[in-house]
């Protein structure tokens, strides 16, 4: 089914396809969408199928992709497509360990149903900085212009400074006045602050699980949930780090990018 609405301004606009399968769910994302400025609405479909001959015909620029559905998931929808030729993705689920699935078809965001508006209306915010970025990496792709994050962190353990290579840390965590950082073979322990240290690592290769502790993402095995909406998470080395539900949301989301 196509759909045209007006659009407010054109220059903050977004075209966007909605390939859901539950009926209300659709509905609801479709009212929630057209109270959104900027939204032009070009497509539904009802499952993969017609999801991924949708984004071929109609190039919308943005898509609301249910990640389970009959005959062909998100995953299989995004993968008869190519991933080279989707367009931005926000994935939604009813289950929120599922959305730790959504960075393998590199979304941008991920909405837990049941739907709602403000976390839509944030969702949306997401996607318009993420264009509005794009547009300017395109137009300036001056290295002054862009932040250089460090290959190697500057650890003050005892009287001596360690160089660790970023990309061999798998985490880090405060521990009252001193700060572990945990690579695959030993421990750093420093009087430094968290925030001292996070400020060094890149937010595309890292992300907190609490107040105290921050993780590298590709070193997240598996996520189970616990009780009372906190989550355990499972490193590749076996270690288990909590996911406080303060930062629940944010992790998902974060790992979906």
């Amino acid at each position: 089914m196509r759909i045209e609405s007006m659009v407010p301004d054109p220059g903050e606009s977004a075209r966007v396809l909605i390939v859901e399968d539950e009926i209300h769910s659709r509905r609801f994302l479709r009212e929630l969408l057209q109270e959104e400025p900027g939204v032009l609405i070009v497509g539904e479909a009802t499952n993969g199928t017609e999801g991924a001959d949708m984004v071929t015909t109609l190039r919308p620029d943005l898509v609301f992709l249910d990640i389970q559905m009959p005959e062909m998931d998100a995953f299989e929808m995004v993968a008869n497509v190519g991933l080279e030729h989707m367009p931005v993705l926000i994935v939604a689920t009813a289950f929120a360990e599922y959305a730790l699935r959504a960075y393998e078809i590199e979304a941008l965001d991920y909405l837990c149903k049941p739907f709602d508006r403000a976390r839509l209306h944030a969702s949306l915010a997401r996607y318009f900085r993420f264009k509005k970025r794009a547009l300017a990496a395109t137009k300036d792709l001056s290295p002054s212009n862009r932040r250089v994050w460090r290959r190697r962190l500057a650890i003050k353990e005892d009287s001596a400074v360690r160089f660790v290579p970023v990309e061999r840390i798998l985490w880090v965590e405060a521990a009252n006045k001193y700060v572990v950082v945990r690579t695959a073979d030993r421990s750093y322990v420093s009087r430094q602050t968290i925030q001292s240290i996070v400020e060094e690592l890149s937010p595309e290769h890292f992300v907190r699980t609490s107040r105290s502790i921050v993780v590298r993402k590709n070193a997240v095995s598996e996520v189970r949930p616990l009780f009372q909406g906190d989550h355990l998470i499972l490193l590749i080395d076996g270690t288990e780090l909590a996911l406080s539900r303060n930062y629940r949301e944010l992790f998902y989301s974060e790992m979906a990018r």
